[in-house]
């Protein structure tokens, strides 16, 4: 599926935040054009999700369950991670004045949200394994991988991108 570069970061933002399932969701705040492509990218989401990961409606429908109870733990992961990045960035920026006390804490910080998104995905395979068979999990950490690839390239992509920005990967 050939997308131009809002569309596509809008069906990858759309995917990973766990509105897959979520077909007939409007986003509120959004300009009425941008909804209206939110909402048809997440009608195509949800039907690929469901084409290639063989889910039935049932399955579709735990599986926004399950994202829905997942993604406000992940956002809160990416808004912490995001801060103590901030902060290195900070000392990083301070050169010899940095203080290392407060870059070692960052770094420490880093790798405990590293751990929690860990246990995070454990618990939420966990929870797919409930309703879906390891080949649809399997499909499905995919299917969000390729999405992951993609929203990572347009990042890169963005001239406003930051190397101490970019999250390290689980």
């Amino acid at each position: 599926m050939k997308t131009g570069p809002l569309i596509g970061h809008v069906l990858a933002l759309t995917l990973l935040s766990g509105v897959v399932a979520q077909a007939g969701a409007q986003v509120r705040s959004a300009p009425p054009r941008r909804q209206q492509l939110e909402q048809q990218l997440r009608r195509r989401l949800w039907s690929v999700t469901k084409d290639r990961v063989g889910l039935t409606d049932a399955q579709m429908t735990k599986l926004g369950q399950t994202n829905q109870k997942f993604d406000a733990r992940r956002r809160s992961l990416n808004q912490a991670e995001r801060a103590q990045r901030a902060e290195l960035r900070t000392q990083i920026l301070a050169g010899d004045r940095a203080d290392q006390n407060r870059v070692a804490a960052a770094l420490d910080q880093l790798l405990k949200l590293q751990r929690q998104r860990l246990d995070t995905q454990a618990e939420e395979q966990a929870e797919l394994a409930t309703f879906m068979s390891p080949l649809q999990r399997a499909k499905y950490a995919a299917l969000q991988e390729q999405v992951r690839r993609r929203v990572e390239a347009l990042r890169r992509a963005r001239p406003d991108s930051s190397p101490l920005g970019a999250p390290i990967s689980p």
